[in-house]
């Protein structure tokens, strides 16, 4: 069967129809491979990191902050694209670091309240789970490892940590669309 002719929604991960949460994980795990970031968006998720790295009792623990961003920020491409939205940098008038991390911070608060404070694209409930599932990859590649030496407590306290980073980098996608840093 060729890709046109699939049903819309099956998990092949394929190019057309509606995609189901579990292809929008897929794909923006895919598209984290490459570079997907925009040159500011880099420069803030190297920023991030550098600040966990020396916030966190353990350095490593900053990295996972990144690559949780960057998982975050990928599914939003993917809703982006799957919509139509082709977003490009523009050459001039990006807004600094500090104007972008104060619309990404408040975008995230508002990410996790019910209606997503209107930040999503398309199908919100879609979207959540596609964000469960990029959080469950990171809490799985990160911690199952260290399942036996942490208690419940910790564990908690770093899948939130991956949660809110998941949810940040999203949040970094809109907030570049929202300041101007992509139209």
């Amino acid at each position: 069967m060729t890709a046109a002719a699939e049903p819309a929604g099956q998990t092949d991960h394929g190019i057309t129809g509606s995609l189901t949460a579990e292809d929008m994980a897929y794909r923006a795990r895919a598209l984290a491979q490459a570079h997907p970031l925009t040159a500011l968006a880099r420069q803030y998720v190297d920023r991030a990191v550098a600040d966990q790295r020396t916030s966190q009792p353990i350095p490593e623990i900053g990295i996972w902050a990144g690559a949780a961003a960057i998982g975050g920020y990928c599914l939003r491409r993917v809703e982006e694209s799957e919509v139509g939205l082709d977003l490009t940098e523009p050459e001039e008038g990006l807004p600094d670091l500090d104007t972008l991390e104060e619309a990404t911070a408040r975008i995230a608060a508002e990410l996790r309240v019910e209606g997503a404070g209107g930040h999503m694209l398309a199908d919100e409930e879609r979207n959540i789970e596609g964000l469960d599932r990029i959080i469950a990859s990171e809490v799985s590649r990160r911690l199952d490892h260290w399942k036996d030496d942490v208690d419940q407590a910790a564990w908690d306290e770093l899948e939130e940590y991956l949660t809110w980073w998941v949810v940040k980098g999203y949040a970094l996608r809109t907030a570049e669309r929202a300041t101007g840093a992509i139209r």
